[in-house]
């Protein structure tokens, strides 16, 4: 068996366990992972068979981990299957009944912790701000996150696609360096592919991870987002693996249901192994099409004062960091989106060599983090008008997006405000469906305003108190009283 060392990221295999598989069984499964694994190794070693070296992983229950530690150095598979853990505290110690800590997995050898995964932001619920703590204490704790991300159904069905994805990650990596990110592992999830058995098209998938990996880009620089390894996940299997891992910049899998038979799991990576070898050149053109406006409008963006004066400040003012550089990301995807902009800067680049008369210099492969660096006024601009134009879906204000960006906000402080902005736009639209002549404006803001903020406190602790925590946080409008 000949192995290819050309390849820039390893290929990278994740068996999500879920809710499955005692400790008991969870030895079982390696037993006869083992066998499997063995006797392709010997198949591809007769034939003298090229393959690529591949990173394989398992994510057992908790209850598993200490099992599935010790069966791997009993069958010294410890160099050739890794484990890690489904979740992770963002807590360090205390009296948090329940939860476990990173340094808990780490002195368990855990190599890896997932984060963020769809089923533990729909019935747990996790937030976007606990995910950046949990992605910071993994990495603390000498352990890889895998960041999940992915866009529900119902958001595919409503053009948000990748978009949505990409806000997730926002949020997920506003804590880390350059040097953090190349430690990290993204895994891209549809949550509506998960368990379906409804796989998107190879084309589709690439197209996605591509947008991902050019966000990286657009926030890190070119030499983070080469290094960082992008994971697809939903209904992944044998009789699939090899068509969609021959896509352009498909680093491997998370595998969920497939990955409970050792079997199947064990021949998704011997497909990867196989068929990642030679890959497909990546597709011109992406299938998601990001950008609300034209090019056209991109370049004309004006608006309107005070909005005009917020962009300008807020363009010379936020501090340059990761978080604000992801934000700048986001927006330039949204509005023209990263195609454009890269087209635009060689275009601009050949201009000014024509211009002073020497040779075109090669391209820069930071050249669209730069370009949005340098356009971050005309972007925040152009995201602002788009905003207000009710043309971007999941923000309803300019100040809900200038909240979010944010960065001086602390958790609670940030949901205060952006419930106070909710309770105001909601206010006016409900003004305007009543109609502007039958009540005065500020009688009825007064009464719709705190009676939203109300449902609001009571819905937040309902929430933390099914999961058992009871914030009995005092909230400034809880005091007040309705008055019709």
């Amino acid at each position: 068996m000949k192995y290819n060392d050309s390849v820039v990221r390893t290929p990278m295999i994740i068996g999500n366990w879920k809710m499955n598989l005692d400790h008991v069984q969870a030895g079982q499964w390696l037993l006869e992972y083992a066998g499997s694994n063995e006797g392709w190794a010997n198949r591809m070693e007769a034939s003298n068979t090229m393959v690529n070296r591949t990173e394989i992983g398992v994510l057992p229950s908790f209850t598993s981990l200490l099992a599935i530690r010790d069966m791997a150095r009993k069958t010294r598979m410890t160099s050739e299957l890794y484990f890690g853990a489904q979740n992770v505290s963002e807590l360090d110690a205390g009296a948090y009944t329940g939860d476990i800590s990173a340094q808990m997995l780490a002195a368990l050898d855990c190599r890896y912790v997932l984060v963020g995964h769809s089923e533990q932001r729909r019935y747990h619920p996790e937030d976007d701000d606990t995910i950046d703590q949990k992605v910071r204490v993994v990495l603390d704790a000498g352990m890889t996150p895998i960041i999940c991300i992915g866009e529900t159904k119902l958001g595919r069905d409503n053009g948000i696609g990748i978009d949505y994805a990409l806000n997730q990650l926002v949020a997920a990596v506003r804590l880390l360096s350059a040097a953090d990110m190349c430690k990290v592992i993204v895994a891209y999830e549809p949550v509506w592919s998960i368990g379906t058995g409804a796989t998107p098209e190879p084309p589709v998938i690439e197209s996605a991870l591509a947008d991902i990996r050019d966000f990286i880009n657009a926030t890190f620089g070119a030499d983070v987002a080469e290094k960082v390894r992008i994971l697809y996940g939903g209904s992944v299997k044998p009789d699939n693996a090899s068509a969609i891992i021959r896509r352009y910049g498909i680093d491997g899998f998370l595998v969920g249901g497939a990955s409970l038979d050792p079997r199947q799991f064990a021949k998704i990576c011997h497909r990867v192994a196989e068929s990642s070898v030679v890959r497909l050149r990546r597709s011109a053109e992406t299938i998601y099409l990001p950008g609300k406006g034209t090019v056209r409008e991109f370049a004309e963006s004006t608006l309107q004062a005070p909005h005009q004066i917020t962009a300008e400040q807020v363009a010379t003012n936020h501090p340059d960091n990761a978080s604000w550089r992801a934000a700048l990301a986001l927006a330039a995807y949204r509005t023209v989106g990263f195609k454009w902009l890269e087209e635009q800067a060689d275009i601009e680049n050949e201009d000014a060599a024509d211009a002073s008369g020497t040779m075109m210099m090669v391209g820069d492969p930071d050249v669209l983090r730069d370009t949005i660096w340098a356009n971050r006024l005309r972007i925040i601009e152009s995201l602002m008008k788009l905003i207000d134009e009710g043309r971007i879906r999941g923000l309803f204000s300019i100040r809900q997006w200038l909240i979010e960006c944010d960065d001086s906000l602390g958790y609670e402080e940030r949901c205060d405000m952006l419930a106070e902005e909710m309770a105001n736009v909601s206010c006016l639209r409900a003004y305007e469906e009543l109609g502007r002549d039958k009540i005065d404006f500020e009688d009825f803001r007064v009464a719709f305003v705190s009676g939203y903020l109300l449902c609001d406190v009571d819905t937040r602790n309902r929430l933390w108190r099914i999961r058992g925590i009871d914030r009995k946080k005092h909230s400034p409008w809880k005091e007040h009283k309705l008055s019709f």
